[in-house]
């Protein structure tokens, strides 16, 4: 019998370290048991190896690879499992504060990730989350030893400050280990499992293309601005192709009959789809008053392989020509400007878009916050 800083050793000292002390955390905290399922290795037997099969000894104490005793293993012959005692707190590792080891008692709930949320999966997250859940990061041992898995912990840290009264938490779980049996130990009902989800706001492909469709004064290129501006905090870089900058451009010379307007929407389908075939984001504001052209952009998007949402910004005539920025609406009335959308010529409403927002009663940013959902499903 030994003492090492206060703590009485039974047994000779094993120090352990990786996945083999990430089980013990488990194993200690109750996260884990160590019964063979299936013929598979248990902790016992994992340890057993390390220390060369000394099954002559019946106990042992575990340390850190500092040195630290963390446990005493009782090693009876013959008995299929160890009985451990917890000698001190394990201290390895990135975020100890938060990291998981025990049951999450008292939680509402628990959201599963395996990466960092993206603002999209955030936004969905508010209206599921409330205080007293928890969003937690699973990870392997491997990755929680890699080099930037502190810069993620940080990344869910920030994450969670935007969620009021979620905690953020990180489970290891080696890659050994039965990571069924360790969620089922959280003894916490799981809201939902972004484990492999991306990130990204991206398409199977990795492009999407979100056309947003409305009246002149809308709000359209507004909505689509802020979700620009959303993504590119999440360092992404979306392109914007907006149907009046496109005139200026790449449609320079086209009038506004419906041919035209036609065109126009086409070219801007067209290089959205570009865009996403790149595996990028196109957002897309042009009026695109036809349906016909509009499933024609579709149609390009999903042949580029990339994911298309159609997003009506459905603001009431009465609040476009209220706003009237350019004075557009005045002009028609008075008969200077001809076939104009809503006055003299037909805006065709969508009869399934993927979100209709109206943005003389919606806010931004709630508008933004729905358009971002949309994106991550």
């Amino acid at each position: 019998m030994r003492e090492l800083s206060g703590v009485e050793l039974r047994g000779p000292l094993v120090q352990i370290d990786g996945a083999l002390l990430d089980e013990l955390e488990l194993l200690l905290g109750g996260l884990q048991r160590d019964t063979p399922a299936h013929g598979a290795a248990t902790f016992h037997d994992r340890l057993a190896r390390q220390v060369g099969e000394r099954t002559d000894f019946s106990r042992l104490t575990l340390a850190d690879a500092d040195g630290t005793p963390l446990a005493e293993a009782r090693w009876a012959t013959g008995d299929e499992r160890l009985q451990l005692t917890r000698l001190a707190e394990a201290e390895h590792g990135p975020g100890r504060e938060f990291r998981l080891t025990t049951p999450l008692t008292g939680a509402a709930g628990v959201v599963l990730m395996d990466r960092a949320p993206s603002l999209a999966q955030l936004a969905s997250l508010k209206g599921l989350m409330s205080a007293g859940d928890v969003l937690l990061l699973v990870a392997g041992s491997t990755d929680a030893s890699s080099s930037s898995y502190a810069r993620l912990l940080s990344e869910l840290q920030a994450a969670g400050h935007l969620l009021p009264g979620v905690r953020v938490a990180h489970v290891v779980v080696p890659e050994h280990c039965d990571m069924g049996q360790v969620l089922a130990r959280l003894d916490a009902p799981v809201l939902r499992d972004l484990r492999g989800k991306e990130s990204t706001a991206h398409g199977e492909t990795g492009g999407i293309v979100v056309m947003f469709t409305g009246l002149s004064g809308s709000g359209k290129s507004t909505l689509a601005r802020s979700v620009r501006e959303r993504l590119q905090h999440q360092h992404l870089r979306p392109v914007l192709l907006d149907g009046d900058d496109v005139r200026r451009f790449v449609s320079k010379g086209l009038g506004f009959s419906r041919e035209d307007r036609e065109t126009n929407v086409e070219r801007i389908g067209w290089i959205g789809a570009r865009v996403a075939e790149a595996g990028g984001i196109a957002l897309c504001a042009p009026i695109a008053p036809f349906d016909e052209t509009r499933k024609r952009v579709r149609e390009l998007a999903e042949q580029a392989g990339a994911t298309f949402h159609l997003v009506h910004v459905s603001t009431p005539l009465q609040v476009c020509e209220t706003r009237d920025r350019k004075g557009l609406y005045a002009q028609a009335r008075a008969g200077d400007i001809k076939d104009f959308t809503g006055i003299d010529s037909p805006y065709e409403v969508p009869s399934a878009p993927a979100l209709r927002l109206d943005l003389g009663s919606l806010t931004l940013q709630d508008a933004t916050d729905q358009v971002l959902a949309l994106m991550e499903k």
